[in-house]
């Protein structure tokens, strides 16, 4: 069972050696920003005055514009590359979001896939906040499905801004499965 795929290989005992410990941190490299905001609304033709109008958003019992909610996923993501890094290379490995129980927690599987996601928010963003992600593996549940034999592996996000308060918690399910050579999935 050598055929390492996409995400950490390890044992199952290293997987729960993990379980309701901190498996990636990390600070977004932009601090919530006016113009890129509004970069997000246009497209989605998404007319709301608490994101356009600081005044609007301050009558509304905001202290300023506010971000849309899920932007925190925008601002509290780690950055792809920074000046100093080495180029990447047409045969490297893509560069992924930052999904830990797949990158940082080690078993004894070769691919993956989401199964559900849920989002708490909080607190609201505002411009010049700092968003910063913290991820826990909260729960194992090992299984055989028809894709092969694995694991559900919960992965809890708590995002917070630069004061230490919450924006947002973020439960996200990975099926994480050994597929032998020669199958479909």
């Amino acid at each position: 069972m050598s055929d390492v795929g996409w995400g950490l290989w390890g044992s199952w005992e290293q997987t729960e050696a993990c379980l309701n410990t901190v498996v990636g941190q990390w600070t977004g490299p932009d601090p919530v920003e006016r113009g890129s905001i509004r970069r997000w609304l246009e497209p989605k033709e998404f007319e709301c005055a608490i994101h356009t109008d600081a005044s609007a958003a301050r009558a509304a019992g905001f202290s300023d514009l506010v971000a849309p909610a899920a932007m925190v996923f925008t601002y509290g993501v780690a950055p792809y590359w920074s000046p100093g890094d080495p180029p990447k290379r047409i045969d490297d490995e893509p560069t992924q979001i930052q999904i830990p129980v797949i990158f940082n927690v080690p078993a004894p599987c070769n691919k993956s896939f989401a199964t559900s996601m849920e989002i708490e928010f909080a607190e609201p963003l505002y411009p010049e906040d700092i968003v910063g992600c913290t991820s826990k593996l909260t729960r194992i549940e090992r299984k055989t499905l028809k894709v092969g034999a694995g694991a559900f592996l919960r992965q809890e996000d708590t995002y917070t801004k630069q004061t230490g308060e919450i924006v947002a918690v973020a439960q996200l399910d990975i099926f994480r499965f050994y597929a032998e050579l020669g199958d479909s999935a």
